[in-house]
């Protein structure tokens, strides 16, 4: 403004301008990571090409994220699938302690507080990959996840 005080009218209107500018980016902004976002929680959730809806799937997925060991993943799945510390020991071949250790290591790591608390979140987990994909589901064998010492073939 060439030499004049600033009319407070002009002033007042630039300020608006720039609120509602600034409001508007801010607005885009938030739908736009909201949106990804949701994208990226159903891509975690929904299963890719033939991957089953299963509770392998979903110790699997979080193994990585939760920094588990491939034992520490399969004593997980052994334990959502209902199996008790002295059963999980047997089928890998294995101390009754080491299980437990796992198990503790398991916990802490995931922020889960209980083998309750894990096959609760994988039940819920489960359940959510199933209401979102629209794809057949089909049947994971646990002889293809899991090495088991001590069963014969036809026990998976």
């Amino acid at each position: 403004m060439p030499g004049e005080a600033a009319d407070p009218a002009i002033l007042s209107a630039l300020f608006a301008l720039f609120f509602a500018l600034t409001a508007t980016v801010a607005y885009v902004t938030f739908t736009q990571l909201r949106s990804f976002l949701n994208r990226q929680r159903k891509e975690k959730l929904a299963p890719g090409a033939g991957e089953p809806v299963a509770k392998e799937t979903v110790i699997l997925r979080h193994a990585s994220d939760w920094g588990l060991s491939k034992a520490e993943a399969d004593v997980a799945i052994f334990v959502v699938k209902g199996f008790s510390n002295s059963e999980i020991a047997e089928m890998r071949g294995c101390a009754i302690a080491t299980v437990k250790s796992q198990l503790g290591r398991i916990y802490q790591k995931s922020g889960l507080e209980s083998r309750y608390q894990l096959i609760a979140f994988v039940t819920d987990e489960v359940c959510s990959m199933a209401n979102e994909t629209d794809a057949p589901q089909t049947q994971m064998r646990t002889r293809n996840v899991l090495p088991l010492v001590g069963r014969s073939k036809s026990a998976a």
